[in-house]
């Protein structure tokens, strides 16, 4: 069982990461969160019925984890100079980060599951609990938001 759990964890860390600097905007926090919830999803990780949903599963962790610490916190702070966190991603990634930093958590939230997590939007659908449309609805938003902070437009 936890050599299942961390076949899989490995192969979508980077982008649980993504998706809680979306939210939290801060890279030590994000950290934290996702440490928590990889605590907290490995306990109860044999509770999980259908593993093929693990992805889903432990994503809706991080962003429930991504919640509690802004509720705990009551701040959101701004991606500052810990962008070297970012493991070692190329510079262009780093623009693109700093431009998907540059949109409110929910916005951001739709990009990085998407494009990072490479969720389908049915999966999207059930990791925010929303239908698909509007998965798709504001997937298409929050992009064409970062293209114009991409271009150096306003949002």
């Amino acid at each position: 069982m936890r050599k299942l759990f961390e076949q899989e964890y490995v192969k979508i860390e980077k982008s649980l990461f993504l998706v809680a600097i979306g939210y939290l905007r801060n890279t030590e926090d994000a950290k934290d969160a996702v440490q928590e919830a990889v605590v907290c999803a490995y306990r109860s990780f044999g509770n999980l019925k259908h593993k093929e949903y693990f992805k889903t599963w432990i994503t809706r962790i991080v962003i429930n984890k991504c919640k509690d610490f802004l509720k705990k916190r009551k701040y959101t702070t701004e991606l500052n100079d810990n962008l070297n966190s970012f493991y070692d991603m190329p510079t262009e990634d780093f623009e693109i980060m700093e431009a998907i930093c540059g949109l409110d958590s929910k916005t951001a939230l739709y990009i990085t599951l998407r494009f990072y997590n490479d969720m389908t939007y049915e999966e999207m659908s059930k990791v925010v609990k929303l239908p698909v449309s509007t998965v798709k609805y504001k997937t298409a938003g929050a992009l064409k938001k970062l293209r114009k902070i991409m271009e150096g437009d306003e949002v």
